[in-house]
């Protein structure tokens, strides 16, 4: 299983020049789509590769457009787009050939797709990427899981839930946040109901312009900065790194804070701060 998931990571590694430089070897479009008449909901599996969804509010289909890009023709014709339908849930997937244990991977070998998906806006989304940038924007709610590259969400009307491994993340007009993010910096702007960092790991976090409530249970390491919350904002444990709250409406609460400095203007409610930590 260990050499297995460093195999994949080694085949994945290359994309990024591939995509910058441009010297994919093989390339050739893939596409896929279906009626999306009743669809509840739409679930997105991406590989290796970029990937972008785009909500459309007079789509009528769930189409996927993408760009398949490998170093030898076997590999291409591994990479491959799906899309099926099961009842009221479709399912978007890209298929590459370091999904197979048993590929035998030579020197230079590299596949993956580059994916763009558009749906009907209304329609909740649930997105797992392994790896490449990701940029999902006007759609009704989304569950995401993010491995690796950059991550980017906005106008999304609902609830997002996301888990990303590695890479920044930007979140912008949402209906509610709840993350956990292992490393790279974290900026919300936007969003009318409450934020929920269950866990940072690295990087520095700026949220800004929320109305209702912060909260940040778990962060190790790296700044954070938070201003104009019409709620309260909660930090229940911080490692290390500085603590900056502005124009909250609410209390402003550090429970735990190991390293780093605490400061803060224009609290409208309590502000309750560590005792090692008061002026």
């Amino acid at each position: 299983m260990r050499s297995t998931f460093w195999l994949a990571l080694l085949a994945l590694a290359p994309m990024a020049a591939i995509a910058s430089d441009d010297n994919c070897k093989f390339r050739a479009d893939r596409t896929g789509g279906t009626d999306a008449k009743g669809v509840e909901k739409v679930i997105i599996r991406a590989g290796a590769g970029d990937l972008k969804v785009t909500g459309r509010s007079n789509a009528a289909r769930i189409e996927a457009h993408g760009v398949a890009c490998a170093g030898k023709q076997e590999m291409l014709d591994a990479s491959q787009i799906s899309v099926r339908r099961e009842g009221n849930v479709v399912y978007v997937e890209t298929t590459l050939p370091q999904n197979d244990d048993s590929w035998s991977w030579g020197k230079n070998d590299y596949a993956g797709i580059d994916l763009d998906v558009a749906l009907p806006s209304g329609v909740p989304v649930d997105a797992i990427d392994s790896s490449g940038d990701a940029t999902l924007e006007d759609l009704h709610s989304l569950v995401m899981q993010d491995s690796s590259g950059d991550l980017t969400l906005a106008r999304i009307a609902g609830a997002i839930e996301v888990t990303d491994s590695s890479g920044d993340l930007r979140i912008r007009n949402a209906g509610s946040v709840r993350l956990r993010d292992s490393s790279g910096d974290i900026e919300i702007d936007a969003v009318t109901a409450d934020v929920v960092v269950q866990m940072d790991s690295s990087g520095d976090m700026e949220i800004n312009h929320v109305d209702g409530s912060v909260v940040i249970e778990q962060d190790s390491s790296g700044s954070i900065r938070v201003e104009n919350v019409k709620g309260n904002v909660d930090v229940k444990s911080d490692s290390s790194g500085d603590i900056y709250a502005a124009r909250v409406t609410g209390n402003f609460t550090v429970s735990e804070d190991s390293s780093g400095s605490i400061d803060h203007d224009g609290i409208g409610g309590r502000v309750t701060i560590p005792d090692n930590k008061q002026d």
